[in-house]
């Protein structure tokens, strides 16, 4: 019997059928990272225990990095440890014992950093020689009481106490589980978290060093996740928006790629990409039907790119296939710093609504390298005309070229032309502002 994934009406009655399928741990995991990613939002972590559960360390990293890090448009993503025992409910459901495992796979760097945003992890030896310590200010008898009524648990010298309560019920029974199946994994995790929570035993000056150290593991989690996805095609958001600054900038011709362009293609992964099987198949092709997809090959979003610059017959989109069989390095090369400018607008820019969506960016990053082509060689110059200016001058630096003449009479989001329609009235404003008063 064959168990079809196409056209499901909604998320609940995609579980449905992916569970059914008869070999559901192959079929997750042979999809791609980014594709597994989209597939947990798109079914919702509250009901993907199943999926969860079969996924790879690779998977469960790559959705991590998509959910857990929350940031504005421009700013650097942060932890969210919310979102974080949210995931670890959904580990739960697929049973402890897995949810334990799982986290043994992952960055320890990462289990530490987001262990201690839920709980606070004493040494308990150390607890009670403070406690025991002359008190003439009464604060061990206050923090004896405050003890009493928090959510706390003693394990093996060690006393967690609940920073999030909601999350409490998850932490602890994936530490129990831990303590019984991986003991010396746990015990360099708490003995870690101690060393943050530390402080909390002695004066405001330890207070200090330990909220330091915190915050440096805060950044080193964060770092390794920019790194990964610099290396699928993201783009960080401060970089985003320090390029499209720089962009703005009535500098010079550029005739060099800048540096934040030229470190972004330098970290893009080359992997080969592995052909998923039948059943990973479809799901990706319900994905992709859905449009929950965005990045199932290592540039995200690119098919969103493919698709507008061929979908019409302007200049633009003449030029470019006329390069698939005129030079198709060159098409290629295009195309990866079109999905880099569309990634850029995502990560950093602003468009009319506030944040670019991805189908939104991909049109402004054609529109506004189109408009750079238009000012050299004339909107209505022959295919062949743009043809050659694509061929000589990379996507990044016609968008350069485009974005300082909007700024310089003030047009365009961030410098951004957001459809190419208005292409012939954006030329027709530049040109005056450019006459001699």
């Amino acid at each position: 019997m064959r168990h079809g994934l196409a056209h499901p009406e909604n998320a609940t009655s995609l579980v449905k059928r992916l569970v059914e399928l008869p070999d559901l741990p192959r079929t997750v995991r042979a999809l791609p990272a980014p594709a597994f990613a989209a597939l947990v939002r798109r079914v919702g972590i509250e009901d993907a225990a199943e999926i969860v559960a079969c996924a790879t360390a690779e998977q469960l990293v790559a959705a991590f990095d998509e959910d857990l890090f929350r940031g504005a448009p421009g700013e650097r993503a942060s932890f969210d440890p919310e979102r974080f025992a949210r995931w670890l409910e959904a580990l739960r459901d697929a049973g402890e014992d897995v949810a334990a495992r799982r986290l043994t796979e992952l960055s320890e760097d990462f289990v530490v950093h987001a262990l201690d945003a839920l709980v606070i992890v004493l040494d308990l030896d150390a607890l009670r020689d403070r406690m025991s310590e002359d008190d003439d200010d009464g604060a061990a008898a206050r923090t004896d009481k405050a003890l009493e009524s928090t959510l706390s648990e003693e394990i093996d010298g060690y006393l967690l106490v609940a920073r999030a309560p909601d999350a409490w019920d998850a932490v602890l029974g994936v530490v129990l589980a831990l303590d019984r199946d991986h003991r010396a994994w746990l015990e360099r995790v708490l003995d870690r978290c101690t060393r943050l929570s530390r402080a909390l035993l002695d004066d405001l000056d330890e207070l200090t060093t330990v909220l330091s150290e915190a915050a440096s593991l805060a950044e080193d989690v964060e770092a390794e996740r920019e790194d990964r996805r610099s290396a699928a095609g993201f783009v960080e958001p401060r970089a985003a928006r320090a390029f499209l600054r720089m962009a703005q900038r009535p500098d010079a011709e550029p005739t060099t790629r800048d540096a934040h362009t030229a470190a972004y293609f330098r970290a893009l992964s080359r992997a080969p990409i592995a052909e998923p099987g039948a059943g990973a198949s479809e799901v990706l092709a319900w994905l992709a039907e859905a449009e929950a997809s965005e990045a199932t090959r290592r540039s995200p979003r690119r098919a969103k790119v493919r698709r507008l610059a061929s979908g019409d017959d302007l200049p633009i989109t003449a030029a470019l296939h006329a390069l698939s069989t005129r030079a198709p390095a060159v098409l290629e090369a295009r195309m990866e710093e079109l999905t880099y400018l569309a990634n850029v607008l995502v990560a950093g820019g602003r468009g009319p609504r506030g944040a670019f969506r991805p189908l939104e960016a991909a049109e402004a990053a054609l529109a506004t390298v189109a408009l750079a082509a238009a000012l050299e060689v004339g909107s209505t110059a022959s295919v062949e005309a743009w043809t050659a200016f694509f061929e000589r001058v990379p996507a990044d630096r016609a968008f350069r070229r485009a974005s300082a003449a909007l700024a310089g009479v003030g047009l365009g989001e961030d410098g951004v032309l957001l459809d190419r329609a208005a292409l012939p009235d954006v030329i027709a404003t530049l040109g005056r502002a450019r006459r001699p008063a």
